[in-house]
């Protein structure tokens, strides 16, 4: 049977999965992620956990058609309450809220274990998500922007390290992304374009305070966008 192809959203997921690891990918919904790592092989095994029974079953039924039923099981469980710390080294927790991400992890404190990798991929609010990282002691490893169709978004690859937890202002706003891609400069972008309307509006609203504090991270994150222009 011919296999399907991964989006590039869930493809990038993908990529920050350790070979040979063991997988939990919360909010499966169809499976397709670690359908796709275990016909290529490269997981070990693997728990594809959601809190609603149509979505499982549907997962269900394409580990069954492909064939990976031996090393896929399903789990009904919300967020990863019924994981055992011992059942995943990668942890998958994509297509969600930032603020729903954030309350996953807070709740499951064994993920600070040694050797335990998220990878995060927020549909929305992936500012606060951030922040709750950052509190809770996760570093972002690594981040990067992806365009699917006409919608950008990022994903996280994290882990326990409270000395490389991120810090500062502008660190909400862009996490572990760089302007390197040209995926990554249209993320950034967006989020320059937002906290423009965002400041204006706290101006506009008489919150000068606000509106400075706003400004001076639109300042940093535009020096980031900016090439440096070294004379030689």
């Amino acid at each position: 049977m011919r296999l399907f192809s991964l989006g590039k959203r869930l493809s990038l997921c993908a990529s920050m999965v350790r070979q040979g690891t063991s997988l939990a990918d919360v909010g499966t919904d169809h499976a397709y992620l670690p359908v796709w790592l275990a016909k290529h092989g490269l997981i070990r095994n693997a728990i594809a956990s959601d809190v609603r029974r149509g979505p499982l079953e549907r997962a269900r039924r394409n580990i069954e058609r492909y064939g990976e039923d031996d090393v896929i099981t399903v789990r009904l469980s919300d967020g990863l309450d019924r994981i055992l710390p011992g059942e995943a080294d990668d942890i998958v927790i994509a297509g969600m809220g930032g603020l729903m991400i954030a309350e996953i992890i807070r709740r499951a404190q064994w993920l600070k274990e040694s050797g335990k990798h998220l990878i995060l991929q927020p549909m929305t609010r992936a500012e606060d998500l951030r922040r709750s990282l950052s509190e809770q002691g996760f570093a972002i490893l690594h981040e990067q922007a992806v365009q699917e169709g006409s919608h950008l978004y990022t994903a996280m690859l994290c882990a326990y390290c409270p000395p490389r937890c991120g810090r500062g202002c502008l660190f909400p706003y862009v996490g572990g992304l760089t302007a390197k891609t040209p995926e990554s400069c249209a993320y950034l972008r967006r989020e320059a374009k937002r906290l423009q309307a965002r400041a204006d509006g706290l101006s506009l609203e008489g919150d000068e305070e606000g509106a400075k504090q706003l400004f001076h991270v639109l300042q940093k994150l535009e020096a980031l966008l900016t090439p440096d222009k070294t004379e030689g």
